[in-house]
């Protein structure tokens, strides 16, 4: 029993004749007598009666009739939802993401993505980076970004390389640079994050290498408080563009570090999985926002 054969069978029906149901289904009228008959050869029994003229359905045909009508309109419902999915229109996206991307970036992201999309559902979560790697190993999730490094076979990644920028309050006297150095941040409160985060070994190391004095004043466990205390004017923060792209216009400024103190961050999925149209697609806005971000903080230095 085949569709097109269910359908010619509920056309008859509810038109009374193989003409009518012909013009219907936009076919001959002997393609919907062939498509009946062949019917009635595989159910073995008869479904219509000829009474003066006329296709007259026995009560067989009656109950098929029923059925059919729920089968069309399912067949119905899956064309739609796979022009839906064609569309980008229908579907899920679980994301879980490391704290600092997550408190503004991400959500503006997503929402841009989600905003013509009524039928698209979506789960963000926030979690530590150890956390967000567990979840896309075991298949829970879409799309996971978290730092790196990653050593995990069930996880696939690629990397958004990033490098830190320094912040401070608009009227810090060193806001008049166009860009910073070890040199200029020599023995000056620093607001950084915990000594056991790779970071601020590489801070360090960028400070010793120029004969500089790191003077830590604050550490911090993420970048977004480390943003407002260096906007209180309690020194000068070295944070992520996305965390200082997020603050912006809120009494900081922000400029360029040399040397290069690199934050990178990866775009985790599940290994042995293929990716939806809809993951690649989100993916595809997620990484040219952050282009603009870091072309942004790209252009107070000149660097191209």
């Amino acid at each position: 029993m085949q569709i097109r054969q269910l359908k010619a069978l509920h056309a008859v029906i509810s038109t009374g004749t193989t003409t009518q149901a012909a013009d219907l289904l936009n076919v001959t009228q002997p393609a919907i007598s062939t498509m009946i008959n062949n019917l009635e050869e595989e159910l073995g029994f008869v479904l219509f009666e000829r009474a003066r003229g006329r296709l007259v359905p026995t009560p067989e045909a009656l109950w098929l009739y029923e059925e059919a009508e729920r089968t069309i309109s399912s067949f119905s419902r899956v064309g739609e939802v796979a022009r839906d999915l064609r569309d980008l229109r229908r579907g899920q996206l679980k994301i879980a993401c490391l704290p600092g991307p997550a408190i503004e970036f991400l959500p503006r992201v997503m929402a841009e993505f989600l905003r013509d999309k009524p039928h698209l559902t979506a789960s963000l979560q926030i979690r530590p980076s150890d956390k967000v790697k567990e979840w896309i190993s075991s298949h829970y999730l879409d799309l996971g970004i978290a730092e790196l490094p990653i050593d995990d076979p069930a996880v696939e990644y690629e990397v958004l390389a990033m490098r830190c920028v320094c912040v401070m309050s608009e009227t810090h006297p060193l806001a008049e640079k166009s860009s910073l150095t070890p040199a200029d941040l020599d023995g000056v409160p620093v607001i950084s994050l915990n000594r056991d985060h790779v970071t601020f070994f590489r801070i360090s190391s960028a400070f010793e290498a120029a004969g500089a004095k790191l003077n830590t004043r604050i550490e911090a466990q993420l970048f977004a408080p480390a943003c407002i205390f260096a906007a209180e004017g309690l020194g000068v923060a070295l944070v992520d563009p996305i965390s200082a792209k997020a603050h912006a216009g809120r009494g900081i400024a922000i400029r360029p570090f040399h040397p290069a103190i690199p934050f990178d961050i990866g775009l985790m999925y599940p290994a042995h999985r293929p990716r939806s149209r809809l993951v690649k697609a989100f993916v595809g806005l997620l990484k040219t926002r952050l282009s603009e971000i870091l072309a942004s903080f790209e252009c107070l230095d000149g660097l191209s």
